[in-house]
């Protein structure tokens, strides 16, 4: 009599690296708390507290909650292969429940169908790690539960609020906050839940304010770069490419004289004119890699890590401001837009959408001392009035 088993991971950091690592049991069949095998063919084992638990989805940090869950997918496979029901969707519903549909199982079968529409595997993961933790602290097990019931979020963000926040200079908590409360939302609207929250129940967040590199901390990037660092430098400056398409995610950017196509998600493809310099670097890494990766590892593979790569160069430079592949980004587009490139012209190149959302993005970009030259014209001081004064005679 055989039953679907659950195999229990935990993501852990090994060696500098985040990898799943079977989790280890003791002789009684219980959970080793925080053990984990590093090397499943050698039997290597290490204690690991960091990380989450997973099976097919999120189990959540502590080791005897994810042998429950694992426990309780078991008993729901057994039920199920004992009454004769084992398709997908006789697995949505619990016993009992007079065919009411769990959340659980809803969340399952909305990834499903994300996996089934070809959506990105870390967009999937990215839903899993709001969607999971809302089916666990919502407060109520059934979809129609949540019908109407705006309490179920407000359960949620509350939730959210009390967990600890990574310490990072620059980063924004209600901006992911308000991420993943926007995932649920999704989440929900593909069950016909929709409008539970108020405008102003909705999360609020300071939008990030990307501003361009100027030419003196260029000069100290520049000043530290090896030529490796340095190319680095000028692709995301010179291309305005973002991380996933420098890296060749959906496609190794191809060239054309001095046309760059770069590849993007959802099947996306946008042209930017580059530079000779620029693609003359590009044919003579190819040609002494032999790959047409333009950033690879050692092992001939995609190259994910250029902005800790940016950030050691700024490190080495002793550099005090922060930079980011993103501030590369927008540093060509400035240098572009102060050059005289259109608007429609760097609507396209950068990739959005609409002309509003190029104007925005450019809307701080102006020439050197040109807003304090705007402001003294504009200021208004009053001229002393000219009173003439004479005598009157012959």
């Amino acid at each position: 009599m055989a039953i679907s088993k659950y195999t229990l991971y935990k993501y852990v950091k090994v060696d500098s690296t985040w990898r799943y690592c079977k989790a280890d049991y003791h002789d009684n069949s219980k959970i080793k708390r925080d053990v984990v095998f590093v090397n499943v063919k050698e039997g290597l084992l290490e204690k690991h507290p960091e990380g989450r638990y997973y099976m097919s989805h999120n189990a959540g940090t502590d080791a005897l909650e994810a042998q429950r869950k694992r426990k309780q997918r078991l008993v729901l496979d057994e039920f199920n292969r004992l009454s004769g029901t084992t398709s997908a969707q006789s697995s949505s519903v619990l016993p009992g429940s007079a065919g009411r549909i769990t959340l659980a199982a809803a969340a399952e079968k909305y990834f499903a169908n994300c996996e089934a529409r070809g959506l990105d595997p870390e967009t999937i993961r990215k839903y899993r790690a709001a969607v999971d933790p809302f089916v666990e602290h919502c407060g109520v097990t059934y979809v129609d539960e949540c019908r109407d019931n705006k309490q179920v979020l407000l359960n949620y963000m509350g939730w959210l609020r009390k967990q600890p926040v990574p310490k990072r200079k620059h980063s924004n908590p209600e901006r992911t906050l308000a991420n993943k409360v926007g995932d649920v939302r999704i989440f929900l609207k593909e069950f016909g839940i929709t409008k539970l929250l108020k405008k102003n129940e909705e999360p609020k967040y300071h939008e990030k304010k990307v501003v361009a590199h100027p030419d003196d901390e260029l000069d100290v990037l520049y000043g530290a770069g090896d030529a490796e660092e340095t190319f680095l430098l000028d692709f995301f400056i010179g291309s305005m490419t973002r991380d996933h398409e420098a890296y060749g995610k959906y496609g190794d950017p191809d060239l054309t004289g001095t046309t760059l196509t770069l590849f993007g998600k959802q099947h996306k493809t946008r042209t930017v004119e580059i530079t000779q310099r620029l693609a003359d670097c590009i044919r003579a890494r190819r040609k002494r890699s032999n790959s047409q990766g333009l950033f690879v590892n050692r092992n001939g593979k995609p190259d994910k890590h250029l902005l800790r790569k940016l950030q050691n160069i700024a490190k080495k430079a002793g550099a005090k401001f922060h930079t980011e592949l993103h501030k590369l980004r927008k540093t060509g587009a400035s240098r572009r837009y102060l050059a005289g490139v259109p608007l429609p012209t760097l609507m396209l190149e950068l990739g959005h959408e609409s002309l509003a959302v190029t104007q925005d993005y450019l809307a701080d970009v102006c020439k050197p001392g040109e807003a304090k030259k705007a402001v003294a014209d504009a200021d208004f001081v009053p001229k002393p009035k000219i009173v003439k004064t004479g005598t009157t005679g012959d």
